[in-house]
């Protein structure tokens, strides 16, 4: 009778272990990763001996990983694993699960010659011809033959014959396992690029396990690679009506939405992602990252808020910071976090594009003698960044060191690769430094490139200005810059308000322009009524200035009048 009461309870026992193994195993596809874990933590306390729960354990680590590549350390998720599945070989040494864990790893870190001794191992665990003392039931056995499959599709080892060897291998032992035809369609996709075969394997899954939603997810996934959005968002949809709690669809929905421009849904299903992914800091990056695609920078940085509260500790979230607060203009809070985030990473997680922020940052706040070596670097980093020579160049200009301002530009036009703007701001340089006929040279190259810039064609006009030839009195003879400053007035007279400073100036230099003329030969007396017409317009549009006040004060136009009879 007690041996009867003893056998249901073991395997009840069993029973139970196994579906809580489903249930952590179901929580790392979720990407509940923290949550699969302590689930993971609490088997292995109950069951310290069973190495496939070692081998699930280490896995949530890896699939955290690849969960966001962009983000998540690998070299932390692999110690950790590596920790997980060594334990599981002292553990329970005859089960090959966590060799070919250890085995994944070194693929992915390319070092086959680890990689193929560890799979060998595992190999040897499991039941041959030669070798037939293993008692590991069949689907066991596929298991194992999936892991390594899938630790080749994972890590790029474009090996298609022994992957769908071992594919092949595991249908025979188990042909109604689900993750054998996610795996096969993984093959096909990434290893063979046959969408067609992919898609029929992620159907073979969902026949065998309608419930799960990984096998519509992944032809969501696939559509998506092949750029078909119609089909990934209703495979998308699909996902959420087999199980609305699966997390990743909705991250993927948000990427889709998001690449549409439909930023409010985006945004919408990136929320639910969160929510059900509460306390998982690494969804919530995620959702970070699409801010900032999205450019909703205010939104980017409540979110870093939230993670600060409970964990400071992510450097990425300082560059996150910096970028968005320089795109918002709060250029001081942006400078404190990009210091903040060069000062704490590593070298291989800088980017020439932090470098960029950076100089810039340092440009707004007016610290230009850093912010010039910041954007050089930045650009020596990546020179296909022309734009940033344009903007060292601007700093020094501010910073009046002219003679490499005009270097830089310089070496931009030589370089085949300034835009209009390049030779407008050289030109005003050429123009501090009173070079005028070089100033003169640049500007009517932007001239013809931007013929109704108004402020080209003024600053063209004052460079042609001050080339002008005068006299030993000092009268204008020349009139170098008169055709300029006469279109200047025909361009403005549609908003003669707006343009009120443009046009007294042109008014004041065509005024002293024709009075030059007359003074120099007083038969010319049409240039002397052009010089009264002149100076009586720049009184009536601006009767305070200075010179109108002057002119009125020592009654030129009065005197110009005199000499007219």
């Amino acid at each position: 009778m007690l041996f009867s009461l003893i056998i249901p309870a073991i395997v009840l026992n069993l029973s139970v272990n196994a579906q809580d193994l489903e249930n952590a195993m179901r929580l790392t596809r979720n990407e509940r990763f923290g949550d699969a874990e302590k689930v993971y933590k609490e088997l292995i306390q109950k069951n310290p001996t069973d190495g496939e729960t070692y081998y699930f354990y280490g896995n949530n680590y890896l699939q955290k990983y690849f969960s966001d590549t962009a983000t998540i350390s690998f070299t932390e998720m692999a110690d950790s694993a590596t920790l997980v599945f060594q334990k599981g070989i002292q553990q329970d040494i005859k089960n090959p699960l966590n060799y070919i864990g250890l085995g994944e790893i070194a693929l992915i870190k390319k070092n086959m010659t680890d990689a193929q001794q560890l799979y060998a191992k595992a190999m040897s665990l499991l039941p041959s011809k030669t070798n037939k003392t293993p008692t590991i039931p069949p689907g066991k056995q596929a298991e194992a033959l999936i892991g390594m499959a899938s630790g080749y599709i994972k890590a790029g080892i474009m090996d298609t014959a022994q992957v769908l060897s071992w594919l092949r291998n595991a249908e025979k032992l188990d042909n109604k396992n689900y993750d054998l035809y996610i795996v096969k369609g993984d093959a096909y996709i990434f290893l063979l690029n046959d969408g067609s075969k992919a898609i029929s394997n992620y159907n073979m899954a969902q026949y065998f396990n309608p419930r799960s939603p990984q096998a519509k997810l992944r032809v969501g996934q696939l559509w998506m690679r092949a750029r078909n959005y119609k089909d990934a968002l209703n495979s998308y949809y699909e996902v959420i009506k087999i199980d609305s709690s699966f997390a990743p669809a909705y991250r993927e929905l948000g990427f889709l939405l998001s690449k549409a421009g439909k930023n409010d849904d985006a945004k919408k299903y990136f929320e639910k992602f969160v929510k059900l992914n509460a306390g998982n800091v690494t969804a919530r990056i995620q959702y970070i990252n699409t801010l900032l695609d999205i450019e909703d920078y205010k939104e980017a940085i409540n979110q870093i808020n939230e993670i600060y509260k409970s964990d400071t500790t992510r450097n990425d979230l300082n560059r996150a910071l910096a970028y968005s607060y320089y795109e918002i203009g709060q250029y001081d809070k942006g400078l404190l976090y990009i210091k903040k985030f060069l000062t704490h990473a590593k070298a291989e997680k800088v980017r020439p594009t932090d470098f960029v922020y950076y100089g810039r940052l340092l440009s707004k706040n007016k610290i230009d003698s850093l912010a010039t070596i910041n954007l050089l670097k930045a650009y020596n980093l990546d020179t296909s960044r022309s734009e940033l020579l344009s903007e060292a160049a601007f700093s020094y200009n501010r910073m009046k060191n002219y003679n490499k301002s005009i270097e830089i530009y310089t070496k931009k036009i030589e370089l085949k690769k300034a835009n209009a703007m390049d030779y407008y701001n050289l030109g005003k340089v050429y123009y501090n430094v009173q070079n005028f006929v070089l100033a003169d040279t640049m500007l009517a190259i932007f001239n013809v490139k931007q013929p109704d810039y108004l402020q080209g064609l003024l600053w063209r006009a004052r460079t042609r200005s001050n080339r002008d030839s005068t006299d030993e009195k000092g009268n204008n003879v020349t009139g170098f810059a008169i055709h300029i400053y006469e279109s200047i007035l025909e361009k403005t007279q549609s908003d003669t308000a707006k343009y009120n400073k443009e046009r007294y100036e042109a008014l004041d230099y065509l005024a002293y322009y024709h009075l030059s003329q007359f003074y120099k030969n007083p038969k010319l007396k049409e240039e002397g009524g052009k010089a009264v017409e002149y100076y009586s317009r720049m009184i009536m549009i601006n009767p305070n200035d200075e010179k109108s006040l002057n002119l009125e004060k020592n009654h030129v136009i009065d005197k110009i009048k005199q000499k007219l009879k």
